[in-house]
């Protein structure tokens, strides 16, 4: 039953179209839940674009929802400090400065935000305090996470293609009338990895980690463990370029390993159009699977571990596939998500993630873990673990440092 409207949400996406055909109009924004006000309850943040200058018609901002805890929402935007006008992109939810409250970076085409949450139910906006500001590019996913383990949650953010309104390419499908591009119109871009100072202060190291790579058109990221050794290492899905596996050399850097590893094409060695991806474990597997949506004609990717440091897309497998052959990225997201028992609570975030196994309990109420989704799609609020694996100690007492202190990051698709 769609409860929308009863619920109290009243949001209407802008993508500024006014039939110029630019390139971000093709994307939807994402969204998350986040109990921004630590009352137990998951509150929805919604991601909007904005009018295109020279075009304005009406003023959109992203939207924060309130948990009224009887099933509806209040609109509480304003009063949070979180009416800003933006093409917002993306939503990443991560405690930066470890006050125990959830903070917001916000993707957008052109300056992504930093919001830092006060913890008196306000948004402060630190992206010029932060070091955030003077970089503007196509950004669409982020995802926080602690790639060097000293205890302070890190930045990822994806970047889409270097597009801009004054560089805009003029497409046609009859070559008379103006079309929207694909991304092979316009050139790639780097994604950034910024390392948290702790002192509310962030140092771009994608060179220096060895990220830069302006090759990739990125819309979703997600973090996995791929050889259990307790550090972090990184997937990124790309559009019409090869996927990209990152794994933590454990001193500061990453080797990038898609290929070798059998993630970075289609079975039969294609890039696809990836749009969002997530990892989780399956059965009784001691390494997390990775799943991918892609675009319209595609096949989905699922892969499974298949050695040490080896993934194999079982997708196409009687056991995997799906019921019809033609499926977009996102048409098959949900039952995707299905499949791998994506767990979401809307009710507390005081929910313990509960491992089948091992029966050890973690809370997700320091962290707050949220879901992020695309318009089709929900991502994993939990992080399940594998039945056995004798996990190393983190500086936080928890088997893995990423379900206590990360948070996901919303995955942009169609």
């Amino acid at each position: 039953m769609d409860v929308t409207s009863a619920a109290g949400i009243q949001f209407q996406h802008n993508n500024g179209a006014h039939g110029g055909k630019l390139l971000p109009e093709t994307l939807g924004a994402g969204c998350a839940f986040i109990d921004y006000d630590s009352d137990g309850w998951q509150d929805i943040l919604l991601v909007n674009g904005t009018d295109w200058p020279g075009h304005k018609r009406r003023t959109s901002t992203l939207k924060l929802y309130r948990n009224n805890r009887n099933g509806t929402f209040s609109d509480v935007t304003r009063s949070a400090g979180l009416d800003v006008e933006m093409y917002g992109m993306g939503v990443a939810v991560g405690d930066f400065n470890n006050d125990g409250f959830p903070d917001l970076l916000v993707t957008a085409v052109g300056q992504n935000r930093l919001f830092r949450n006060t913890g008196k139910g306000t948004f402060i906006d630190v992206t010029s305090r932060s070091g955030l500001a003077g970089r503007t590019a196509f950004s669409t996913s982020a995802l926080w996470f602690d790639f060097d383990r000293d205890g302070l949650l890190d930045l990822f953010v994806c970047n889409y293609v270097r597009w801009s309104i004054e560089h805009d390419v003029w497409c046609s499908n009859d070559g008379k009338q103006k079309s929207y591009c694909t991304p092979e119109a316009y050139r790639g871009d780097t994604c950034w990895l910024f390392r948290n100072r702790g002192d509310g202060t962030f140092e771009d190291v994608t060179a220096t980690s060895g990220l830069f790579d302006t090759s990739s058109k990125s819309l979703g990221a997600a973090i996995l463990d791929i050889d259990g050794d307790g550090w972090m290492d990184l997937f990124v899905a790309n559009d019409t370029q090869p996927n990209k596996l990152y794994r933590n050399n454990r001193n500061g850097t990453f080797k990038e390993i898609a290929v070798e590893s059998g993630v970075a094409f289609s079975t039969e060695g294609k890039a696809r159009a990836g749009m969002g991806v997530d990892a989780a474990y399956l059965g009784s597997a001691l390494e997390p699977t990775l799943a991918t949506t892609n675009f319209d004609n595609e096949m989905i990717g699922l892969y499974k571990p298949s050695g040490p440091g080896a993934y194999e897309d079982v997708a196409t497998r009687p056991a995997w596939a799906p019921p019809h052959g033609r499926h977009s990225g996102s048409a098959v997201c949900s039952r995707i998500w299905t499949w791998m028992a994506a767990r979401i609570s809307l009710s507390s975030t005081a929910t313990s993630i509960k491992r089948s196994a091992t029966s050890r309990a973690m809370s997700a109420t320091r962290s707050r873990l949220t879901y992020s989704s695309t318009t089709a799609a929900a991502r994993f609020t939990t992080w399940p673990g594998p039945p056995v694996r004798p996990s190393p100690r983190r500086k936080s007492d928890a088997v893995w440092h990423m379900v206590t202190s990360t948070a996901m990051a919303t995955s942009i698709c169609c």
